[in-house]
């Protein structure tokens, strides 16, 4: 089992590793893409409607079609009224959700119990980078932000996918407008260096948290969400 320090941040249980691992600079280049919270305000639309359910079955919610092909694409989805989906597995063929405690994951979960944090999250193969450690990518240094700061080029790895496969990472964003905004001004290559355990990027450890303990990962594998 990995070991965890036991620190308490202002946003939940910060996961650092508690002895610094060796940098790593991975071979090849990686397809960079990107993840955000659906909207179903935005992906509304004059459709049948679909039920939402959880594992047990019991439905969750009733939503257009194009809002639940959202959610399930993106892993997390804020519904009309407020609440906030995220995938929990698939059963029986069907995909299935659970609503999310916004006070403790604003944004949803990512694998393990980690809460995503926009512009510092990524969705990994946990068998090329490891889960709860820290990712430089050089090319997004100096890429803007909505507070008008320039990113540091250091996300943590929290995050996984059924089609998150080998060279590939998704770099979670809040909404799909922050994509299209990076994306028209060219701010998002189609493929990036990656290197893990960066000792510049150290202080982005704070950005992989648990914030509720009983979810505090147990085990380092990932199984893919869907």
């Amino acid at each position: 089992m990995r070991r965890f320090a036991r620190t308490l941040t202002a946003i939940g249980l910060s996961l650092a590793p508690a002895a610094a691992d060796a940098e790593r600079y991975m071979p090849g280049r990686f397809q960079l893409t990107q993840y955000w919270v659906a909207d179903e305000a935005t992906d509304n639309a004059d459709e049948r409607l679909v039920q939402v359910i959880d594992p047990s079955g019991s439905t969750l919610a009733w939503a257009c079609q194009r809002f639940v092909s959202s959610l399930t694409m993106e892993g997390t989805g804020r519904t009309w009224d407020g609440r906030l989906l995220n995938w929990a597995s698939r059963t029986h063929g069907r995909a299935c959700f659970t609503e999310v405690d916004t006070g403790q994951y604003p944004f949803g979960t990512g694998v393990q119990g980690y809460a995503l944090v926009p512009f510092r999250s990524l969705a990994v193969d946990s068998r090329f980078i490891p889960i709860g450690h820290v990712v430089e990518l050089p090319e997004l240094r100096g890429m803007p932000l909505p507070d008008g700061t320039r990113h540091d080029g250091c996300f943590v790895a929290v995050d996984g996918g059924g089609a998150i496969r080998g060279h590939h990472i998704d770099l979670f964003v809040p909404t799909r407008g922050d994509y299209e905004r990076l994306a028209f001004a060219r701010e998002l290559p189609r493929r990036v260096a990656v290197v893990v355990d960066a000792p510049r990027c150290a202080p982005a450890q704070r950005f992989a948290t648990v914030p509720l303990p009983d979810h505090m990962p147990s085990d380092p594998r990932v199984a893919p969400r869907w």
